[in-house]
């Protein structure tokens, strides 16, 4: 089966990086999801700049870590399915 694009139709992709620290949560051994009122997230619409900030943030920079561990990851949002571009953990 052949399948085109229609130009025509403007497609809404919600295409944009998005950096979340997330916290660990010791009831339930994980860490909070993204969607979680706790997690910390910055929106960007350039990559570099997404990894720049990635890559400067230390766990100082964390303030609602609380002494536990943290989760960082850089995120490529695509048409609101999250795709894991790079992530790392910080501990106190």
């Amino acid at each position: 089966m052949d399948t085109t694009l229609e130009i025509d139709k403007n497609v809404a992709t919600g295409d944009y990086i998005l950096l979340a620290i997330r916290n660990w949560d010791d009831k339930l051994e994980v860490y909070l999801t993204v969607d979680d009122p706790a997690t910390a997230t910055q929106t960007f619409s350039e990559y570099h700049n997404a990894e720049n900030a990635f890559f400067s943030t230390n766990y100082e920079a964390c303030p609602q870590s609380g002494g536990k561990d943290v989760k960082v990851e850089l995120l490529h949002m695509r048409f609101g399915i999250p795709h894991m571009v790079r992530n790392r953990i910080l501990f106190p």
